[in-house]
């Protein structure tokens, strides 16, 4: 690879400019505590396997830079303060990487207003493309330029791409599979057949359908019920008998739900984006998957590989657990966890992927954007 602004020899530095709050060194001591599932957000660290300098956007915004981030991020969305307390590291990079719009959009705007020279940035969309509709003109005015300024926008799944392509035509984008830490969710024996079918859904998306749920399943004493969420009141315990809520389990304990489930369930409303981290904890575990044909899940799993039911229906919820066999179950597990494998669906897949890019890049004679 050659490098163009360091030298073939050099290892090409990336910065990896994440949001306020989401700090790679207190990420990694909740990580080294069992709370986190990679030793980087995203398991960016990972990328140094391809020969990439890594560093990350640091939380170091004072008590009036706190103030300004939040305001910027309330009314802009996008929010400056922690972009340009994190510049020098930006002039120091050869491309900054990013998981959000957001953060791309304050990066981009730190080189319009020449703080930051120019360089290549990739960013990924989930908000942008999903909010494009019901943005305020002036909004729109204000990302369209920046985003069509991006070397690539990167999407997660098939809807949001086209989503993207028809509402931004004229910003670069395509998608990347995303990836999760496998080593963190390794492959469970599978449950013994008999007793209660235990269906363990997870998630904090507002797109979450914990409705449909509790309407196909609430109070069946053939079935429990837990759902992971940080949110939902405790009187749906009190309500429904066969319900628990998890509310922050640690990794080992999350592993533990997992391996004891008849099924994972991934219930949504419609939408572009959704349900994609829990889909692949359960492929790569080989735990069977249900889920709503709707979201990220039918780009990385197909019909065979998990079930599929349509946008609250309860009745198709009842429907598909109580009529597959066991048998039927474990062999669609099976070609679910197959397939993660197939697809590489892990964190380090996912930085395969950033580095090719990356790599296609840098080796460009220059800047792809004044």
């Amino acid at each position: 690879m050659v490098n163009r602004m360091r030298g073939e020899n050099s290892a090409p530095r990336v910065f990896v400019h994440l949001p306020y709050g989401a700090d790679a060194e207190a990420y990694r001591r909740r990580f080294e505590d069992g709370r986190e599932p990679d030793a980087s957000p995203y398991g960016f660290h990972r990328a140094a396997e391809w020969g990439f300098d890594v560093s990350f956007a640091e939380d170091r915004l004072g008590r009036v830079g706190r103030w300004l981030s939040t305001k910027c991020r309330r009314f802009l969305h996008f929010d400056i303060a922690h972009s340009l307390a994190n510049r020098r590291a930006m002039r120091r990079a050869d491309i900054i990487w990013t998981m959000n719009e957001w953060d791309a959009i304050g990066a981009r705007l730190l080189m319009a207003l020449r703080i930051v020279p120019r360089r290549p940035v990739i960013g990924t969309a989930i908000w942008v493309v999903n909010w494009w509709p019901t943005l305020a003109g002036w909004q729109r005015a204000i990302y369209r330029p920046l985003l069509e300024r991006l070397d690539w926008l990167l999407v997660h799944t098939r809807p949001c791409l086209d989503a993207c392509r028809e509402r931004l035509p004229g910003v670069r984008s395509r998608l990347m599979h995303f990836g999760i830490a496998s080593e963190t969710f390794p492959p469970a024996q599978p449950g013994p057949d008999g007793g209660p079918i235990a269906i363990v859904a997870a998630g904090n998306d507002p797109t979450r359908d914990w409705d449909v749920l509790l309407d196909a399943f609430g109070n069946d004493p053939a079935v429990d019920l837990v759902f992971v969420n940080r949110e939902l009141p405790d009187s749906l315990m009190e309500r429904y008998a066969n319900l628990r809520i998890p509310r922050s389990p640690s990794m080992a304990e999350f592993r533990r739900l997992y391996a004891s489930a008849t099924y994972i369930a991934v219930p949504m409303r419609e939408n572009i984006y959704s349900g994609i981290t829990v889909a692949l904890e359960a492929m790569a575990m080989g735990v069977p998957l249900i889920a709503t044909r709707t979201g990220g899940v039918p780009t990385y799993v197909g019909d065979g590989e998990a079930l599929f039911v349509p946008p609250g229906d309860a009745a198709a919820w009842r429907e598909a657990v109580r009529a597959q066999s066991a048998e039927a179950r474990r062999a669609m597990a099976a070609r679910g966890h197959d397939r993660f494998r197939r697809e590489d669906y892990s964190t380090r897949g996912m930085m395969q992927q950033f580095a090719d890019l990356t790599r296609a890049l840098l080796s460009q004679d220059g800047p792809k954007h004044d």
